[in-house]
Formats: C-alpha cells, structure tokens, sequence
C-alpha cells in the first residue's frame, strides 16, 4: 500500500499548482517594456490649484466611488471641472469636506473618483458608491 502512495502523490502534485493558479487560468499577459507610460516622480505629486482657468460656480451632484488609494491628500476627480480647484463636498449624512477638484475626461454626467483621505473625512464606505453635493468653496 505504501508503494502505491509514492506515485499517487507525485501524479497530483501538479494539480495543486492550478488550484493555486486560480484552476489552470491563463498567466496574466505582460506588456512590453515600450507600450508602458512612465511618469517621473516629480510629477506625481499633487498639482496645485490654477489660478486663471474658469472656476466651478453654483452646486452640482455627482456619484462618486474610489479613486487612486495610494495617492494621499483630500481630492476628487470629477468630469465636472477643466482645472484643478477648491471645492466643498458634502455627503448625504451632512458631513462635509473642502477639497481639490481635479479634471478627468467624460460627460458631466459620468461619475467622479474620491481619495481615500476624503472619503474617510466624509465618514464613507470606501466600498460603496456615494453621492455627494458639490459647492464652490467659499
């Protein structure tokens, strides 16, 4: 019995590797070294408020989920601005905010992504999506 154990254990033992692998999915596909986008750390850090560039004004509503959790600092990125800005966002609970908001492509109608620091400042589920009120800040 125990010489029947041996090879029954070394025939499986490759098995074990696909249910670690998630039951035999594909490697994930890298890309080659030219197609990725590199930023230089300089420019990472949080842009500063452009003065010049058309404010937002009056209030509008967005639904916003996580953003970027690894970059620090109380932001929102919202299709609602061109320009990075100052801004008040409050939460359905009351709870506000003052913030940057920073531009990203899309409809005015599309969603907004939140930092992790904001989100934990309006008291937040950090996985939910939340609708929030924007103001100008004052």
């Amino acid at each position: 019995m125990r010489n029947l154990l041996i090879p029954i254990t070394f025939a499986l033992l490759p098995g074990c590797n696909l249910i670690q692998n998630g039951s035999g999915a594909a490697d994930p596909v890298l890309l080659p070294p030219e197609s990725v986008e590199t930023v230089p750390l300089d420019d990472v850090a949080a842009s500063p408020v452009e003065e010049g560039a058309p404010a937002f004004s009056g209030t509008a509503s967005t639904v916003a989920g996580l953003g970027d959790p690894t970059e620090p600092g109380l932001w929102m990125e919202t299709p609602l601005v061109t320009a990075n800005q100052t801004a008040r966002v409050r939460s359905a609970t009351g709870t506000e905010v003052t913030l940057t908001l920073r531009p990203i492509a899309g409809e005015a109608s599309a969603g907004s992504r939140l930092s992790i620091d904001a989100m934990r400042a309006l008291g937040v589920p950090l996985t939910e999506l939340v609708e929030l009120q924007i103001s100008a800040a004052t």
